[in-house]
């Protein structure tokens, strides 16, 4: 991963920072936490949902379209608020850019 600041669109692959503990409390509301620092961020379910999904190994774009398996209305707006989402993550340090190599 890399910790510099990120240029983040629906063509950038993210990976979760490793030392992030994610609880899911119920069907809509999960709890993430760094040890590191002991901070907590709380989820709604589609962040978790897409949180699960960032694998390192597909693009935004591609998290995006895996959605609507969940899903069944994917609004427009959805590419910028799944951006704005991992923008934020990305800030906490929850979230950076996958290096292949």
């Amino acid at each position: 991963m890399n910790d510099k600041l990120l240029k983040i669109d629906l063509n950038t692959r993210l990976a979760v920072n490793p030392t992030l503990v994610l609880r899911v409390e119920d069907d809509d509301c999960g709890l993430l936490f760094d040890p590191d620092n002991g901070t907590v961020q709380m989820l709604n379910d589609t962040a978790i949902e897409i949180l699960q999904r960032l694998d390192g190994k597909r693009t935004l774009r591609e998290i995006l379209d895996s959605l609507q398996q969940v899903y069944t209305e994917i609004t427009p707006e959805a590419d910028q608020q799944i951006l704005r989402l991992v923008n934020q993550l990305a800030e906490m340090g929850a979230v950076g850019v996958w290096e292949e190599g």
